[in-house]
């Protein structure tokens, strides 16, 4: 899904005008225009706030019965996601539909306020299945990084930034590493 474009991760913030970032990487230089935190604002301390990781990706919602972005930014609901990910049944199926509902709940308020997230086993219809190989083309997250609309199809030299939002991409890696110079390699390396 990464390869794809349906699934991106990075950082955002928001800006002082409250325009929406996202970057495949921690920016650099954002503290003269990120926003303030939420203390900022109602208290009135110009305590600004800071890059948060997100995850994004396309899902189905039952409710618009249409293809949406969803966007997490808290831990514990990127780390529900994975888990289920990470259960043997739970796939995306060749035809890149997943075979699993997905039920978001809040309970509590303010401070106190906590997410389930619960997997559903159930296949997709085929009407759905049609629906996305109609339209997942036409879908690419990584213009999300340039404030771009997700929906207007992928650029023709488009390529996902950054590494996959999983644990490690088909290499094995989980982190960015340094590109090595064999020129500048001690001998015997």
């Amino acid at each position: 899904m990464h390869d794809t474009g349906h699934v991106i991760a990075g950082w955002s913030y928001f800006t002082m005008d409250g325009q929406p970032r996202k970057f495949p990487k921690y920016p650099e230089n954002f503290a003269e225009e990120i926003g303030l935190t939420w203390a900022g604002k109602t208290n009135g301390t110009g305590e600004k706030d800071k890059p948060r990781y997100f995850l994004s990706f396309v899902g189905l919602s039952k409710e618009d019965d249409d293809f949406l972005v969803y966007t997490f930014q808290r831990k514990d609901l990127r780390e529900q996601l994975e888990e289920v990910l990470a259960l043997e049944d739970y796939q995306i199926l060749p035809s890149g539909v997943a075979n699993f509902y997905l039920t978001l709940k809040r309970k509590g308020t303010e401070m106190n306020t906590a997410y389930t997230l619960t997997p559903t086993l159930k296949a997709p219809t085929k009407a759905d299945e049609k629906r996305w190989a109609e339209v997942g083309e036409s879908i690419w997250l990584p213009a999300l990084y340039v404030n771009g609309d997700p929906f207007s199809g992928k650029p023709n030299a488009g390529r996902p930034e950054g590494l996959p939002p999983t644990h490690r991409d088909e290499l094995g890696a989980d982190h960015d590493v340094a590109t090595v110079n064999p020129e500048v390699m001690p001998a015997g390396w």
